[in-house]
């Protein structure tokens, strides 16, 4: 792509600089590697582009590499996408009326809320459960009840509001519940925006107790299929690949797994009677910002690529959303410490920077306790700030994905890209991303990898400021979260909304959801699109979190 007269002149410049270098550093040789182990040199030139076939792109137009858009933040900033959910429902919605009030918003300028789930109600247990005591509001708001949702939202208008609700496991159950809860309050549910996680397939890799592969997949193209037929402007599927650099993996493994679980998603979407267009544009992915600054950057760019390529050439999609990578970043919790938790401010906003550098859609940036506890007032206003900054005073949004053109981003962009091609194909050749499940494949391969970090860090070769170098004694303390006690008050009104139910009514529409779940589990993909109405069916009766979630484990199996 370069005129010769340019190389020539890059050769010439080349030999001079290699003089140069001889000069001063003789025979010594500066070896480095990415977070990823890919071997970097120590100057990169047009040569390497040449090398890897670099060509040309515009943002907007395939395979997308520069982002999904013509412009980006000139258009629309980023949808500052917040974390948030601690103790009871009235109680996680003062913190979103407070960063409402701090500045906080979606899309073009839209109220946004990114809502967070507790333990237990993300395991699908309501609050009474003995499994679950102590954890009730812990790491996220208490959910067991559509009263759970008056509480949060009686007054919003939820057809101007975009709402993410991240209740993992308990995905299916939990907007069966809305829907319920938006009949209630006569909203259509054609008119509601928001996303769901539909994650069961990180269990891959988490270790926590999830519904097993072959259940997991019939469940998530079940709930994909009921949202592509009845909720179109609902953001149905979340890839959340941040798990994986959370659980130890590194950038690639992230990417490559991610786009495999896609793959497979995809694959049993098509089983379930879905065209690959009707739902991909409804796929998001949640990708970790970690500190590899750099391989971080063309991670991002490198997945867009990908994404494209497969769901082009695999898939054979006409649509080009069907091919968009829409992505929501969180800076990287795994990287920060508690030694010396201030110094997460700097890992956190440099992180936030490079999100924003490889052109993101939505941002996630972890408060600087994130080691310690879930995040204070102040520290969540921090976060908050720390995006606002990097958008109002430093003209980067100015420009869509500065970087390109940067030898070494464009180089390094190619190589991830390779190297997520290759795990493609490897888990292909292993039967695919459900039998690399089963087989416990992905845990031992992000094992290996955490250990290999884990060994840099204890020998040296890999400093963290502050945990293995420029280690002090004297404490830092910071003021840290503590939860407020609402177990016996969530226990309280869970008996409450049983009490005042229709319990016949609903032991008749729980029967009737068993049945149709059998059904559905027996004779997967013929019956597939009977479940969820079943399970809305059941949440009209005023069914409970855990009673539904507790139908599903059953019939689907929970290990």
């Amino acid at each position: 792509m370069f005129e010769k007269e340019f190389l020539e002149e890059e050769e010439r410049l080349k030999r001079e600089w290699k003089e140069l270098y001889d000069r001063f550093y003789k025979d010594k040789e500066f070896k480095a590697v990415t977070d990823s182990d890919i071997p970097v040199k120590s100057v990169y030139t047009a040569k390497d582009l040449e090398e890897i076939g670099f060509r040309p792109e515009m943002p907007g137009i395939y395979p997308y590499t520069r982002g999904i858009y013509p412009v980006q933040y000139q258009f629309t900033p980023w949808f500052n996408n917040l974390v948030l959910g601690y103790g009871l429902p009235e109680q996680t919605r003062e913190r979103m009326d407070l960063l409402k009030e701090m500045g906080a918003r979606g899309y073009f300028g839209k109220d946004a809320y990114n809502l967070v789930f507790d333990l237990v109600a993300k395991a699908g247990y309501d609050p009474d459960d003995p499994e679950v005591t102590g954890r009730v509001g812990v790491a996220g708001c208490h959910f067991a009840t559509q009263d759970d949702f008056d509480r949060l939202f009686h007054d919003i208008d939820l057809t101007k509001v975009s709402v993410v609700q991240n209740i993992c496991r308990a995905t299916l159950v939990e907007i069966a519940m809305y829907i319920a809860y938006l009949e209630k309050r006569g909203i259509p549910i054609t008119k509601v925006y928001g996303n769901s996680m539909n994650w069961l397939w990180s269990f891959a890799f988490l270790g926590n107790v999830a519904f097993p592969p072959k259940s997991a997949f019939k469940l998530m193209a079940e709930f994909i299929k009921y949202c592509c037929r009845n909720m179109p402007q609902w953001n149905h599927t979340n890839i959340t690949s941040y798990y994986v650099e959370e659980s130890g993996g590194n950038a690639v493994q992230e990417a490559g797994y991610a786009i495999s679980a896609g793959i497979a998603l995809t694959e049993e979407c098509i089983r379930a009677g879905l065209d690959p267009d009707e739902f991909l544009p409804r796929f998001g992915f949640q990708i970790a910002q970690a500190g590899d600054f750099f391989e971080e950057v063309a991670k991002v760019r490198a997945m867009r690529r990908v994404w494209a390529k497969v769901n082009k050439e695999r898939f054979g999609c006409k649509n080009p959303r069907s091919l968009h990578l829409r992505m929501h970043s969180q800076t990287s919790g795994v990287t920060l410490t508690a030694q010396q938790p201030l110094n997460n401010v700097i890992r956190t906003t440099l992180q936030t920077l490079g999100a924003v550098l490889s052109g993101t859609n939505s941002i996630q940036t972890n408060s600087y306790l994130e080691a310690l506890s879930t995040p204070t007032e102040e520290s969540h206003i921090l976060a908050l700030r720390t995006q606002q900054i990097i958008l109002h005073e430093t003209n980067i949004p100015n420009v869509s994905d500065p970087l390109a053109g940067s030898y070494y981003v464009e180089w390094l962009t190619g190589k991830v890209e390779e190297e997520v091609f290759g795990i493609i194909k490897l888990i292909d050749e292993k039967g695919g991303f459900r039998k690399c499940w089963e087989s416990g494949w992905f845990k031992d391969e992000i094992t290996k990898s955490a250990y290999q970090w884990r060994e840099k860090v204890a020998s040296g070769q890999k400093t963290i400021v502050g945990l293995n170098k420029y280690v002090t004694e004297k404490e830092q303390k910071v003021p840290v979260f503590k939860y407020p006690e609402i177990e016996e008050e969530a226990i309280r009104r869970l008996k409450e909304y049983k009490e005042k139910r229709d319990n016949k009514k609903l032991e008749g529409a729980l029967k009737r959801l068993k049945e149709v779940a059998v059904m559905v589990d027996e004779t997967w993909p013929e019956h597939s699109g009977e479940l969820m109405p079943a399970v809305i069916d059941a949440a009209r009766a005023e069914a409970t979190l855990g009673e539904l979630q507790g139908v599903l484990k059953e019939v689907f199996g929970w290990a």
